[in-house]
């Protein structure tokens, strides 16, 4: 099927008050989460390309419905990419996109996030290498706002559209950073010019479920500096995975939501977008509008399922009963998470065949992810009580072996290359966890 052609048109619900739309509205669809290039650590490739075309459809949904519903504005508000050096495919697909917005008379905005936002710096340019989306901004088909902008005043586009003066600003944050950026931003005062002040965000609200982001939670917004803010009238947000729309104080904050899941942390929320009417006195409509996505199912199997301490001798194995317990839930398209959490001896862990349910997994559903990290390993005399019980999963058998490792080493180098290993292999790990 060609990129531009979309084969589940959106969902859509059009009120009266949108229909015949007052002259003192303004039209917009808000998008945000899109991970455009997402790859899942060991899917097959057949799989990998399949998800890919499924995050330029919804992408394309976004973008299709905004043109023919004729918005103002096109909003998306961080993690566009999934990675801050896209193939050129993602890149010319999200340019024809883009140009197809330009064309409809369509204004894009972009927010920088956590996920294609570059940080390391190029040793051979001595700087942070450009974000994927400068190079739009370049062409005029968007505007870009990077993120941290927190350092000095923000200066805010302002726009006219039909008689009505809106300012945009971008406010974003990355990896490592701690603090509230929403207490620290200082906005040039022309704002106070705009009848509707939009702020476009992509960093982690207070009470909400964090999404996929690897960002440090350290740097959060609270809802006590939403309250307290005055310059906007309106928070369009990114980085939560699933959809909300909330008001703290005189403030309308709305999350747009992962256009399609990437992890289990909105398993109960629909990917989409969202459409939106904002006046100078509130939100007219706020529509979350699905998009054609793959079902999320989560499943949690305690040891004493596998182990029943009534059953002296089980008839079925532990893996054979979590491959009983999975088939019922299988699915071509569905992503399947299984947690197995209790206590166990290490002898009974090793009874579990992994490896034979990731591949019953592949063979049966769109993706498998196995989360065994509420595993406790317990000592084999049965007398000790559960609380002497170690942590045991992959990630802990790890840190244990290569500590061992580098106590043993003898040259200084070595130990220095083993621990830079270590830390590399253990952030794998904690990308990995919860993802495909």
């Amino acid at each position: 099927m060609a990129e531009n052609t979309v084969e589940n048109e959106p969902e859509q619900s059009v009120t009266a008050d949108q229909d015949g739309r007052s002259g003192d509205v303004i039209t917009v669809v808000l998008t945000a989460d899109n991970h455009l290039g997402y790859t899942a650590f060991g899917q097959h490739p057949r799989k990998r390309e399949e998800r890919q075309q499924r995050l330029r459809r919804a992408f394309q949904q976004a973008t299709d419905f905004a043109i023919m519903q004729g918005v103002d504005l096109f909003i998306q508000a961080g993690d566009l990419f999934d990675t801050p050096a896209p193939n050129e495919r993602d890149r010319t697909f999200v340019a024809e996109r883009l140009a197809q917005l330009k064309q409809a008379g369509v204004r894009s905005f972009a927010l920088g996030g956590g996920r294609d936002t570059p940080t390391e710096v190029q040793p051979s340019v001595d700087e942070a290498a450009p974000a994927p989306q400068i190079s739009y901004a370049r062409l005029g088909a968007l505007h870009y706002f990077p993120p941290a902008q927190t350092s000095e005043e923000v200066e805010p586009v302002m726009l006219t559209i039909r008689g009505m003066v809106v300012g945009v600003c971008g406010l974003g944050v990355l990896a490592g950073q701690e603090g509230d950026p929403l207490s620290r931003l200082q906005v040039q005062s022309e704002i106070e010019r705009a009848s509707i002040p939009i702020l476009m965000l992509y960093a982690p609200i207070e009470g909400l479920t964090a999404g996929s982001s690897l960002l440090d939670v350290r740097a959060q917004v609270s809802r006590a500096s939403i309250e307290e803010q005055s310059a906007f009238r309106f928070i369009l947000a990114g980085y939560h995975h699933g959809h909300c729309q909330l008001r703290i104080g005189q403030t309308d904050v709305i999350v747009a939501g992962a256009t399609q899941h990437v992890d289990f942390s909105a398993p109960d929320q629909s990917p989409g977008f969202v459409f939106l009417g904002l006046a100078a006195d509130g939100i007219r409509w706020c529509n979350h509008i699905s998009v054609d996505a793959l079902k999320v199912q989560r499943t949690v199997i305690h040891t004493r399922d596998l182990w029943p301490p009534e059953v002296s001798t089980p008839e079925r194995t532990p893996t054979e009963i979590i491959l009983e317990h999975l088939r019922p839930l299988c699915d071509e398209e569905a992503m399947l998470q299984l947690q197995l959490e209790g206590e166990l001896t290490r002898r009974q862990y090793h009874q579990l065949d992994l490896n034979k349910i990731r591949r019953y997994g592949e063979e049966h559903c769109f993706a498998l992810a196995i989360d065994d990290s509420a595993l406790s390993l317990l000592p084999e005399q049965e007398a000790i009580s559960a609380e002497a019980g170690e942590r045991f999963s992959p990630r802990e058998e790890l840190i244990a072996v290569a500590d061992e490792w580098i106590a043993a080493a003898t040259d200084e180098q070595k130990k220095k290359a083993l621990a830079f290993t270590k830390e590399e292999l253990l952030l794998a790990i904690d990308e990995t966890k919860g993802r495909w």
